[in-house]
């Protein structure tokens, strides 16, 4: 996703109902703008975002839904 002509996230597209990614609150059109704190705004860091989430136990997620910025946390057990 683009703001102002720059990258500010991942946008959301496809997601399913019932999926995983709908039953944790997530819409299509949501942009993914940071995980646990980490900017999402190039894909290089997004995949260093991953292989940072791998042991986290717990995952906080920064997004914005119709221009209104949204705070999701999930605990991992």
């Amino acid at each position: 996703s683009f703001k102002n002509g720059k990258p500010n996230g991942f946008k959301l597209f496809s997601i399913k109902p019932k999926s995983l990614y709908s039953k944790i609150g997530l819409k299509n059109g949501d942009v993914i703008q940071k995980v646990n704190g980490y900017a999402m705004d190039d894909p290089t860091k997004a995949l260093g975002v991953y292989q940072k989430l791998k042991d986290a136990t717990s995952v906080n997620l920064e997004i914005t839904r119709r221009g209104k910025p949204m705070t999701f946390d999930y605990n991992i057990e």
